[in-house]
């Protein structure tokens, strides 16, 4: 169930993925400002250059989860990524509501105007106004490396190799999955999982007619078996009947796409005491496809 929705959502368009991360930010913020019990002021330049240093590890892990990504759609667990990538959202609009009103604080006194860092363009607002008071007990101690303009070169620096982490994670993300999926490698993964639900969805055992009863389906790998149970008459299982279960298996819509991506559909007929009447295989080939 995860694993689908995490795939639903890498359908999203860029659109609608930066307007989910911007509102788990937001969600962040909420959360950070309303447990923020903090008295601390930082001035302009240690502001711009933590808020640098936030969205670089953002991007960094956006970079690792790219890194890994056709690993976790094969093994089934590329939800994991898309949990990460939430978590990191909130996480960064967490910290960014603590250095925010801490801005806020050393710019206006309080820190109500932190909510200004989450509005594009205002957030320049905040940013730029100086600082309330030159010399405060509450001003944060800041290193060297984060203050005047050395700071915000730093932060300069940070913004930049951020944006071009996650310029360079976007493009090596989409090459990953399009060169794996040039050479196959979720072909077999997918149609795995697909003939698997398509077993579990059907209860047996089940009566096909007054002889027959399907007793199980077993998915393996990419082979799914329909496996029965006959009471057969003589002239069970001819090459007539053979023949008309192959040509309503071709043509079924419900294995169209399965057949085609290389599904074998097995038919396998047992006797009541477990003995082999024969098996009907239906592949690609079979179908003269």
């Amino acid at each position: 169930m995860l694993e689908g929705l995490a795939l639903s959502y890498s359908q999203l368009s860029d659109g609608e993925m930066r307007a989910v991360g911007y509102g788990l930010v937001i969600l962040g913020g909420i959360v950070g400002g309303v447990t923020n019990r903090s008295l601390a002021e930082i001035r302009r330049s240690p502001y711009f250059a933590l808020s640098g240093l936030v969205f670089l590890c953002v991007s960094a892990v956006s970079l690792a989860n790219m890194g890994a990504i056709v690993q976790a759609i094969v093994g089934g667990f590329f939800w994991t990524l898309v949990v990460v990538e939430m978590l990191t959202s909130l996480i960064a609009g967490f910290f960014f509501a603590k250095i925010a009103a801490a801005r806020s604080r050393d710019a206006y006194g309080h820190g109500r105007m932190a909510a200004l860092a989450f509005i594009p363009i205002a957030n320049l607002w905040l940013l730029l106004t100086p600082s309330k008071n030159e010399a405060s007990t509450n001003r944060a101690p800041t290193i060297p490396l984060l203050t005047g303009g050395i700071g915000v070169l730093s932060g300069l620096v940070m913004f930049g190799a951020g944006s071009g982490l996650s310029a360079y994670a976007q493009e090596d993300g989409i090459r990953r999955v399009e060169e794996a999926a040039t050479a196959g490698v979720f072909s077999e993964v997918m149609l795995d999982r697909n003939l698997a639900t398509m077993a579990a969805e059907v209860q047996t055992p089940m009566v096909v007619d007054e002889t027959t009863t399907l007793a199980r389906m077993e998915a393996l790998g990419t082979e799914m078996r329909y496996i029965y149970e006959v009471d057969p008459p003589p002239s069970f299982l001819s090459a007539e009947m053979r023949i008309g279960l192959m040509q309503r298996n071709c043509t079924y819509e419900g294995f169209s796409s399965v057949i085609d991506a290389g599904a074998v559909i097995k038919h396998i007929y047992l006797r009541r005491d477990g003995s082999e009447i024969g098996v009907v295989e239906v592949t690609k080939a079979t179908c003269g496809r």
